[in-house]
């Protein structure tokens, strides 16, 4: 078994009004790590959880006893966006060489540094689906699953493309000789 996973979890389409429920209905406040991705495609990915899961990734990451780490500091935000580095940079690459298959062309998808914040999940989601809301009443995003060691995690995983993107993921997914298996 895998220590780690990352899976698409769904592919969804809602309200913008109900958009920023997707992280959290309890108006918790909740950390948030935010990449940007350029390339052929552009939008943003969005790795959020609450203080508990976060704090308790810095404690898995820095060998730490469970519970060691109770605060947001210098130490735990820089592993939370390390944490995010890596995640949305593996997704990227999946992501990019599923694309390209069976393209004219290579689909090129790049992660710019990701900025951590923390704040109430409708206030940080509200920025993030900003461009999509620019251009419409609903928004899309794409939910990723995360298990360690087998276990759940309680992290959400949003890949927001902005609107432009939207059209040309779908030029690129219908394309004629298109060649993608859904298991990559």
């Amino acid at each position: 078994m895998a220590p780690a996973m990352i899976s698409i979890d769904s592919a969804d389409e809602c309200p913008l009004d109900m958009a920023t429920a997707v992280l959290s209905e309890s108006g918790d406040v909740v950390g948030m790590c935010v990449m940007q991705m350029e390339g052929t495609l552009t939008g943003q990915m969005v790795l959020a959880f609450d203080d508990r899961s976060g704090l308790s990734l810095t404690d898995l990451l820095l060998g730490n006893p469970p519970g060691s780490a109770t605060e947001w500091g210098e130490v735990e935000i820089s592993s939370a966006m390390e944490s995010m580095n890596i995640l949305g940079s593996a997704y990227l690459n999946g992501m990019s060489s599923f694309l390209s298959k069976g393209s004219l062309e290579p689909v090129s998808l790049i992660p710019s540094p990701p900025v951590f914040y923390r704040d109430f999940a409708e206030s940080l989601l509200q920025s993030a689906f900003m461009e999509q809301a620019a251009e419409g009443s609903h928004v899309l995003f794409a939910r990723a699953r995360f298990e360690l060691h087998g276990r759940p995690l309680n992290w959400t995983f949003l890949l927001i493309p902005d609107p432009g993107s939207l059209l040309k993921l779908s030029q690129i997914l219908s394309s004629p000789g298109s060649n993608r298996e859904t298991n990559t």
